[in-house]
């Protein structure tokens, strides 16, 4: 019954070992990364009862895809727990990989956790977005996931306070999101390419500088894989002109020209920290202009 973490080294994978599966599983866990020996990973991934990949969102599909081959001829259960922040193109090439191989034993889940190693807390302000954003399933006929995902779910309403939502498919989820998490990532591509501005938000919001800073690939394999941010970027490029582009405050401007053309002043069903401190601080600048 060991769980076999993809990625384990990565900052989500640290996370995973030290703040959520301790309280999820007594099982066994490992890791592979990259530069794990082959006969090491085989090893482990055949031993492995749940896999969880947990490597950054570029390759990822290609990635999973090569482990569900790898399994192709298992005898035993295995799970496979896909967590991209993007879902839809990894699902499709899962789902077809899955089919390929047609193990009667192999299934997989999809879920977006909106929360990190940056703050999970309920005392938090933002605590109402931390929440388990499961969009999909592929049942193999002889490892149903019924009872799995029913006590993940539980264990993790009971133990952090964090829902799962079962509302989205993965194409919605990408659409949400970007409207949302993306809107924000696009106040982080701004920061990485005006380094003067770069300093305001430092000046200004210390933790979320702190946190694109850290995931600058994440934030910009984000903004190039999603479909939906070409729509998300055009908006927030469109709100930035329309100020001095000077300031901080023409960045808040410019992220709530764009929320209310993208969000109409709706709160989104999938939220992130960032997005909702980048919101809030938005809408006072806005009420002392």
């Amino acid at each position: 019954m060991d769980v076999l973490i993809v990625g384990g080294n990565g900052e989500f994978g640290r996370f995973l070992q030290r703040d959520i599966l301790p309280h999820v599983c007594a099982k066994t866990v490992s890791i592979v990364e990259r530069d794990t020996s082959r006969e090491e990973r085989t090893s482990l991934l055949e031993r492995a009862r749940h896999v969880v990949v947990a490597t950054p969102l570029a390759g990822y599909a290609e990635l999973a895809c090569e482990l569900i081959y790898s399994c192709r001829d298992v005898s035993e259960s295995k799970t496979l727990w896909l967590i991209p922040s993007v879902q839809a193109g990894v699902w499709r090439a899962v789902t077809a990989t899955l089919a390929m191989v047609n193990n009667p034993k192999l299934s997989a889940v999809f879920a977006h956790p909106m929360y990190g190693p940056n703050g999970f807390r309920e005392t938090e302000l933002e605590a109402r977005t931390f929440q388990n954003v499961l969009t999909a399933t592929h049942e193999a006929p002889d490892n149903q996931l019924k009872t799995e995902t029913s006590t993940l779910i539980s264990v993790f309403q009971t133990k952090f306070n964090i829902a799962t939502t079962t509302q989205f498919n993965p194409e919605e989820h990408d659409q949400i999101t970007a409207y949302s998490q993306g809107l924000s990532y696009c106040v982080g591509k701004l920061m990485f390419q005006r380094p003067e501005l770069a300093v305001l938000v430092k000046e200004q919001m210390p933790d979320l500088y702190g946190s694109f800073s850290a995931n600058q690939e994440l934030i910009m394999d984000f903004l190039r894989i999603n479909s939906y941010m070409p729509q998300v970027i055009a908006a927030f490029n469109h709100s930035w002109e329309q100020t001095t582009r000077a300031s901080f405050t023409d960045v808040l401007k410019a992220f709530r020209t764009a929320d209310d053309a993208l969000n109409r002043g709706t709160d989104s069903p999938i939220s992130t920290k960032w997005y909702e401190r980048l919101r809030t601080a938005s809408l006072k600048t806005g009420s002392v202009l």
